[in-house]
């Protein structure tokens, strides 16, 4: 999530003072290095993209409020995660008092979110126990650096064909675990 521009609320009364100007500077000049870090922080912790934006979009509201509050500004990253975090843990505390009622084909849109999609991969790595040093280091190197099998081949100075056969017994391997564990829960 880029942000190109942070629009922030300037009264009335106060937006042609250069006391004002100055403090809209200085949090733009906190605020802006923070928001993509604050943004994937919020979305681990919530595990939902959209709820992520609104966190961090409240986040923010609050932290303009209360700038004059922060002593150095070169802990604004430090305070801003605060605020973030503590507004994460609001959020997640009402998810257990408040009932979401799912839409029809919400499991499709659920696919869309980097977050979850995130966290269903972060599942997998306690599959990777199974494997052995070098069926594990493929499986990394292809599915979480997103490497082409060439590229893999490349950086271990192994045949393609090589990088080929322990990817497939590792994904082999990874199923059968999965499967295993899916059965005992299922139990």
């Amino acid at each position: 999530m880029r942000l190109l521009a942070l629009p922030v609320d300037q009264h009335p009364a106060d937006a042609s003072t250069p006391a004002a100007d100055d403090r809209r500077a200085n949090f733009l000049a906190g605020a802006r290095p923070a928001l993509d870090r604050a943004y994937r922080l919020a979305g681990l912790l919530l595990a939902d993209a959209h709820e992520a934006e609104d966190a961090v979009q409240d986040a923010l509201i609050v932290a303009w409020q209360s700038f004059d509050t922060l002593r150095e500004a070169g802990r604004f990253g430090a305070w801003f995660d605060r605020i973030l975090v503590n507004g994460c843990r609001d959020r997640l505390r009402r998810r257990n008092v408040v009932r979401f009622i799912p839409i029809d084909g919400g499991a499709e849109l659920a696919g869309l979110d980097p977050f979850m999609s995130f966290i269903e991969r972060d599942a997998l790595l306690e599959g990777l126990g199974v494997l052995t040093a070098d069926e594990r280091i493929v499986v990394v190197l292809r599915f979480w650096a997103d490497l082409p099998l060439e590229g893999i081949a490349e950086r271990l100075g192994w045949p393609i064909g090589t990088v080929k056969s322990r990817l497939h017994r590792a994904l082999g391997r990874l199923r059968a675990d999965l499967s295993q564990d899916r059965e005992e829960a299922a139990r």
